[in-house]
């Protein structure tokens, strides 16, 4: 065995024929592994000059109450952003709150490093918001112990918004505002939200019989770029309204194709919101830099970032977490582009 070489728990597994899991329960004295197990895991780590990193001695010691937040894009997508900075704002506000200290990272989820606060022990538990990168993912399925909640992300413990549902609520507004036509524009289907709103959105239509006609009134963009998004937006938008008949309520996934509808409908002389509605899924920062300002679904920051905290909190002390997985409902605002239908 060469000496200078780390040892993770991966290799004990490995040597010792167990999980993974077993081998961190077995050396952090947690779970239900039998003592037969926990010293032969342990004799095995020993054999392998196994040391425990710095991050798990501090957890053990329960020296660190910093909680870490790693904010996972590229930086031209972060700072601006009505996604990210909602959550970076609602983490620093929450922890100042509860007297908890706190650090941030930027990382690259293009990157083979692993977040320095996932691995320098300064962190007592981390918050994830944006992709988890596969270094990351190893790094976890290495230290599954490891206390770490992802925002709007698959993992063990995470919190996901319930957009599915919003989106239903959101069409069965408009209903009750007396529209029955609906048009949709949204994106690629691989991203969680965008199926979800697709699903709560046809669900609604199904439920309540309305006309919606997918060949004409929607359009799936790739919703890449912002000026490509909003152009892709306008360029559908009037093809929609040059149409005899076009949809009196819009669903938008995305903030930057609702600025799109609404410029095109600008464009072709149509009122918002006496001849058309619009409903986009916005921040609120983005909803309201619009004219007419957006009637939105948006991420639920300040409830997201409160139930992570407390669910690290949880992780950290070594508790069982009775719900691993939480879904939060968005939050819904009305502004100017929604009114009842008329005509």
């Amino acid at each position: 065995m060469n000496r200078d070489r780390v040892v993770k728990l991966k290799d004990i597994a490995d040597a010792a024929g167990v999980a993974v899991a077993t081998v961190s329960a077995a050396l952090n004295g947690t779970g239900t592994v039998s003592n037969a197990m926990r010293e032969r895991v342990r004799k095995v780590a020993a054999e392998m000059n196994y040391e425990p990193n710095m991050a798990a001695k501090l957890l053990k010691q329960k020296r660190s109450r910093d909680l870490g937040l790693i904010v996972s894009d590229l930086p031209e997508r972060i700072f601006g952003s009505g996604y990210f900075m909602p959550m970076i704002s609602s983490f620093i506000r929450q922890c100042e709150s509860e007297e908890l200290r706190c650090q941030i990272e930027y990382h690259d989820p293009a990157s083979s490093k692993i977040p320095s606060l996932l691995v320098n022990g300064l962190a007592g538990g981390v918050l994830h918001g944006g992709t988890i990168s596969p270094a990351v993912r190893k790094f976890l399925e290495e230290n599954p112990d490891f206390p770490f909640v992802a925002l709007e992300e698959e993992s063990r413990y995470n919190l996901l918004s319930d957009y599915e549902l919003a989106f239903y609520k959101a069409v069965q507004y408009l209903t009750a505002l007396d529209h029955r036509r609906f048009g949709l524009v949204t994106g690629p289907l691989e991203y969680r939200r965008q199926r979800q709103i697709e699903t709560g959105f046809l669900r609604a239509v199904d439920e309540f019989a309305l006309d919606y006609r997918p060949d004409e009134w929607s359009v799936r963009l790739p919703l890449k770029e912002d000026a490509a998004t909003t152009r892709g937006a306008v360029e559908f938008g009037r093809k929609l309204f040059s149409r005899k008949e076009f949809p009196s309520a819009v669903i938008c996934s995305d903030g930057r194709a609702a600025k799109g509808i609404l410029y095109a409908a600008c464009e072709a002389g149509v009122r918002v919101p006496e001849q058309l509605s619009v409903f986009a899924c916005s921040s609120q920062a983005e909803a309201e830099q619009s004219f007419p300002t957006v009637s939105s679904i948006a991420w639920n920051a300040p409830e997201a970032i409160f139930r992570g905290i407390y669910m690290l909190k949880t992780l950290i002390e070594g508790r069982p977490l009775k719900e691993p997985q939480i879904l939060i409902e968005p939050t819904m605002t009305i502004r100017e582009t929604t009114a009842k239908h008329i005509g």
